[in-house]
């Protein structure tokens, strides 16, 4: 599910606030279960994507290698059978103002940066109905094209690149729908070079004819297997800069969008799951061993799940246990 990822708290040994006993509700003994919604909020250690693979590439693990070791990547976790699983609505204020592309096995979204009218967030509308705040983690103001960061969750379905000739194969492209994005026709006649607005020279862009009476930017073209050949972006007609801007849309490369992710910066990392806690390891002397909740953030998904301060101690999260803040941590966001 997007938005949340999910742990299971396991065991919770809680004391009474009336008598100080602890009440051991660990899984075991008691059967009690504590189902927590992780939420997220610190940094983790996600790298920059590696960069698009060829179909049939096999998924790549998130690194921490900087983005000059490992660069950008489309690969699915898995081939979803339909892409639209992998299509977002980018919004603002309710209405959809684009449409982007998860980056498979990653998380982050591409879009197209005109998209956004200058706004350094926008809300992310996922297929299952889920919306989470996205923010901007990299830019490229000739090629049109951004990277928006999820501030909660993880979406794992994502598309993975094509390298089929965009002219020779059947294309379809996406407008935001609900829950799902609506499929629309699209032609690609051939290439062309354009520019920028600020005069940047951009070569052998996708000339696209897109059967929809208003295609959003942003917005990925696909073959019939759901691999992406190019991201519709907004671009000035014609290679002389120097000329006034006749603006149109056109697709952006693979190998653009390559070039765009390779150079994603290191810190546009996903946040990482948290449970809301402050969290101290239990005294030598103490009989259970775990993690005991000192503080407990508003509204995180540590309260949701009734978790209290002072009362409780977490001794295993989906049934491994955890003896100190560190290795909570460690468990959690794995």
């Amino acid at each position: 599910m997007c938005g949340t990822e999910s742990a299971k708290v396991t065991g919770v040994n809680r004391r009474s606030p009336d008598t100080g006993r602890r009440l051991h509700r660990a899984a075991l003994s008691a059967g009690a279960s504590v189902a927590l919604a992780v939420a997220a909020m610190a940094p983790c250690a996600y790298a920059a994507p590696p960069p698009l693979p060829a179909p049939g590439a096999a998924p790549a693990a998130p690194s921490a290698a900087p983005p000059s070791a490992v660069a950008a990547s489309m690969v699915a976790a898995s081939a979803a059978p339909d892409p639209r699983r992998g299509i977002v609505a980018v919004e603002k204020d309710g209405k959809s103002i684009g449409v982007g592309t998860v980056l498979g096995g990653d998380g982050r979204v591409l879009t197209a940066l005109s998209a956004l009218g200058g706004a350094e967030e926008a809300d992310i509308r996922y297929s299952d109905g889920t919306v989470v705040k996205g923010r901007v983690g990299h830019k490229d103001t000739a090629w049109d094209l951004v990277l928006l960061i999820p501030q909660s969750g993880k979406w794992i379905d994502g598309l993975r690149a094509s390298e089929l000739d965009p002219a020779a194969v059947e294309i379809r492209t996406f407008q935001p729908g609900k829950p799902k994005a609506a499929v629309v026709l699209a032609k690609v006649r051939g290439r062309s070079d354009a520019h920028s607005k600020t005069g940047d020279s951009l070569q052998r862009a996708l000339d696209v004819d897109v059967r929809a009476v208003s295609p959003l930017a942003g917005a990925p073209l696909v073959d019939a297997t759901g691999t992406v050949l190019g991201v519709l972006v907004h671009v000035c007609k014609g290679i002389d800069a120097a000329a006034a801007c006749t603006p149109t849309l056109a697709g952006a490369p693979v190998s653009a969008l390559r070039s765009f992710l390779v150079r994603t910066p290191a810190n546009a990392v996903l946040p990482s799951p948290f449970l809301g806690i402050v969290g101290a390891p239990e005294p030598a002397t103490s009989p259970i061993k775990g993690v005991r909740v000192v503080d407990v953030a508003p509204g995180s998904p540590a309260e949701k799940g009734a978790l209290k301060q002072n009362i409780d101690v977490i001794v295993a999260v989906d049934g491994k246990p955890v003896e100190s803040p560190e290795k909570l941590s460690e468990v959690v966001t794995k």
